[in-house]
């Protein structure tokens, strides 16, 4: 899921030290911690502003990541940032109402169960920009999601079906137990995507292998997905694919305790231990990166969605590179199936309701 390998330079000091600030206590009145980094760039020194998921800003995942491309996009276009740590699904709104209040021109609040503060704190800020990583607005049951278009709103979608498939494909063809899993966090669409695609990946590869999964109703607490994955591992499992954020690193531990095989997602997840083979990708920093330049340029159109998958991103990467021993035919069906992905030869299905071969 990355054709450049969309690795950016690392974070700069200042953000680590937000972080520790935000683990020694939050604002004043608690209901939000925010850092200021100071960063200026050479250009317009517009201000601009991130609201941070909760698990922290070094997650290993989702904020780290997108956090990369944010700041890369402040130096390369000359912007000023803020970063606005939430702790809690408490402090979503309130961040996001202090970004707008504190004159940031753009505010990019990162992760799907943000969306619904995002459209509440559009509609009360309507001169200020938002952009919601993960998020998509309108469609039908909006309203009673508060996820419907606002015109100041970017909603930025990654069709994850895409590199969950290629993943499936791979676990398709690791497996010696016939038997492979997925650990889910919390039953959204943005973990359901790579869910469904893995699934028909796996069943297209080699229909007759049992996929497991479970969610762990929570992105942080390691332990609740060790526990699922452990428990997927004593049912035949020995291909576990996490799709739970910092919760999924417990997965992770699980596979490698137990000699079997770790996918990782979103980022490279290979540092997590040596059974971690590949993670399946999305595309965090370039498209943040992306949304800050659109920005910058003045381009910046409120009221849709952005897409983010191989159509649009043509060079994208699905998997990063391979780790420990895995077969050169095992790559080059991957390879294929991400031709496939690229010229439309293969869509996989975005919901698991949708999955053929179950």
């Amino acid at each position: 899921m990355k054709g450049p390998r969309w690795t950016w330079l690392l974070l700069p000091l200042a953000v680590v030290i937000v972080g520790l600030a935000a683990a020694c206590g939050g604002s004043d009145d608690n209901s939000s911690s925010s850092g200021d980094t100071g960063t200026t760039g050479s250009g317009s020194g517009q201000k601009v502003a991130l609201v941070s998921d909760t698990g922290g800003l070094d997650d290993k995942g989702f904020n780290q990541f997108s956090i990369k491309g944010f700041k890369q996009g402040l130096t390369d276009f000359g912007l000023q940032d803020r970063i606005y740590v939430s702790k809690t699904a408490d402090d979503y709104l309130p961040n996001l109402t202090a970004a707008a209040q504190d004159g940031n021109k753009l505010v990019v609040a990162v992760g799907f169960l943000l969306g619904p503060s995002v459209a509440q704190a559009a509609k009360q800020f309507p001169d200020v920009k938002f952009a919601g990583v993960d998020q998509f607005f309108g469609g039908d049951g909006c309203e009673e999601a508060g996820t419907c278009t606002q015109p100041n709103v970017v909603g930025m979608v990654y069709p994850t079906e895409q590199s969950g498939y290629v993943a499936g494909v791979v676990a398709a063809l690791m497996t010696k137990s016939k038997t492979v899993s997925t650990v889910g966090g919390k039953k959204i669409p943005s973990v359901d995507n790579w869910i469904a695609g893995f699934q028909q990946g796996v069943h297209d590869t080699k229909p007759g292998i049992k996929t497991l999964n479970a969610y762990s109703q929570d992105f942080e607490d390691l332990a609740k997905c060790k526990e699922i994955a452990l428990d997927q591992i004593a049912n035949g499992s020995d291909v576990v694919f996490q799709v739970a954020g910092k919760c999924g690193l417990g997965a992770l531990d699980a596979a490698c305790e137990k000699g079997k095989i770790g996918i990782g997602v979103d980022v490279d997840q290979s540092g997590q231990g040596d059974c971690v083979i590949v993670s399946a990708l999305k595309p965090l920093e370039t498209s943040v990166h992306e949304m800050l330049k659109t920005f910058s340029e003045g381009k910046f159109k409120g009221g849709t969605n952005s897409f983010f998958g191989v159509q649009q991103l043509p060079d994208a990467q699905l998997l990063t590179d391979f780790h420990g021993d895995v077969p050169q035919s095992v790559k080059d069906a991957a390879d294929e199936a991400v031709q496939g992905l690229k010229d439309g030869t293969i869509k996989p299905p975005a919901t698991l309701d949708k999955v053929t071969g179950n």
